[in-house]
């Protein structure tokens, strides 16, 4: 019998092979289809989703990035022009803040889950605005690197508190369109945010920029104490560096981000090379696009699952990023980008799902922040490693590689997620107890998958 629930929403008691009654399995069960592994969740048409709480969770996770994002046409200019540096230090400041956001994050994510989310949204927020405050009184790269490291813990601790408490507020059946709405939030802040920095570039210079960004992550605290105060879970704290439920489903969403990644790294040159007067309308459909496949189709991860719905996203970022590595014209970018951001907006919430899928309520924060450490490697390394490509075939070289990188992602979704579903499933939803022997050798599933 197939661990899960019955089609009532009942529990569907395992019979093990000596006959004696196991436990049920979470809510929600791995069923075998066409060779692969879709983890089913009971949908509930009567939960209700979008309560007070939800809304709030939501704004603080625009805040955020749309105080992130504004500063990010800015630090270039700002290191090159005011502090005099070139683009290696305009790199070096980018790398410090993804991998101080790298380093803090197991800390933030048993934080989180021992002391509650809220807080660690308020201490986070104040960081931020700590840091970006700094930046008003910047003279020298070092005291730049310093701040824009702390500038990377204190986000980190935001996003990984707004996304492991938005999913507490959700049912379980719905925890792949809570993902999807606070990605919305998340893309909204990455568009909206660099206009606004640019605004206020032109408007009253540097400072103003670090001051409204500032007011963003103060906005980020205000609406942190709107996030009811609630009885957190019994904490677990894992044994173990990173959370063992979201390494590989961490793993197949960086390697599969690598493609967005680099558009958004070499879009603006590939963009002149083409002899697009400006990048901006690229950024403009891809962000469009992802957004409103995200609120239209919120649904799709929970209803498809994790490895059905990651599968067909990571087909549409191979076609997308291959019609913009082959076609090297103007409509070739604007078609592939309109496919590649269709792939990535279900591909992202569905990786989520796959991670939190299981996981006691306790160990949540471990796990989402084990599941972005990953994204925060891709984005550090990720640019330099496709740039190797550009500079010794071209852009449309970078576009093809990292199409084989969704490639080798989606065999990665399919030979060493979905296994690892079944398994989690089969030991009653605790990940720590589904973990095999072979974690780190992806094409040699346990043959009692």
């Amino acid at each position: 019998m197939v661990p899960g629930v019955s089609r009532a929403g009942r529990p569907v008691v395992r019979q093990s092979r000596a006959g004696r009654r196991a436990p049920p399995a979470p809510p929600g069960d791995a069923r075998a289809v066409l060779g692969s592994v879709r983890w089913v969740i009971p949908m509930d048409p009567d939960a209700r989703l979008f309560t007070r709480p939800f809304q709030v969770v939501v704004a603080v996770t625009l805040a955020c990035f749309l105080s992130f994002g504004a500063t990010l046409p800015v630090i270039p200019r700002f290191v090159v022009d005011d502090l005099g540096y070139g683009p290696v230090a305009v790199g070096l400041v980018f790398a410090v803040h993804a991998l101080a956001a790298v380093a803090i994050r197991p800390a933030v994510g048993r934080a989180g889950d021992r002391y509650g989310r809220r807080r660690l949204v308020l201490v986070g927020g104040a960081v931020t605005t700590v840091a970006l405050l700094g930046h008003l009184a910047v003279t020298s790269l070092a005291a730049l690197l310093v701040l824009r490291a702390l500038a990377g813990v204190g986000q980190a601790a935001v996003v990984v508190g707004a996304s492991t408490r938005a999913l507490d507020l959700a049912p379980a059946s719905r925890h792949g369109e809570v993902s999807s709405y606070v990605m919305v939030a998340v893309q909204l802040g990455f568009g909206l945010g660099p206009l606004l920095g640019e605004l206020a570039l032109r408007g009253a210079g540097y400072g103003a920029v670090w001051a409204s960004a500032a007011a963003g992550s103060g906005l980020v605290v205000l609406l942190g104490t709107r996030i009811p105060r609630t009885d957190r879970p019994e904490a677990v704290t894992i044994r173990t560096l990173l959370h063992p439920a979201a390494v590989v489903p961490g793993i197949v969403f960086g390697i599969g981000s690598l493609g967005f990644i680099g558009l958004l790294a070499f879009a603006p040159l590939y963009a002149d090379r083409l002899g697009l007067a400006a990048v901006a309308p690229v950024f403009l459909l891809c962000s469009g696009t992802i957004v409103a496949i995200r609120i239209i189709g919120a649904r799709i991860p929970d209803r498809l699952g994790a490895v059905t719905a990651g599968s067909a996203a990571l087909g549409l970022v191979v076609v997308g990023l291959l019609v913009m590595g082959v076609l090297a014209t103007p409509l070739g970018l604007y078609l592939g980008v309109l496919v590649l951001a269709a792939g990535t907006a279900v591909f992202a919430p569905a990786m989520a799902l796959a991670a939190v899928q299981g996981v006691p309520a306790g160990e949540r924060a471990q796990v989402m922040a084990t599941f972005t450490l990953f994204l925060d490697l891709a984005s550090a390394v990720g640019p330099a490693l496709l740039g190797v490509a550009a500079a010794r075939a071209g852009f449309g070289a970078t576009f093809v590689a990292a199409a084989a990188a969704a490639a080798v992602a989606a065999v990665l979704l399919r030979r060493w997620l979905a296994p690892r579903l079944a398994a989690r499933s089969a030991a009653g939803g605790h990940p720590a107890r589904a973990l095999p022997a072979n974690l780190w050798w992806p094409l040699r599933p346990r043959r009692s998958i």
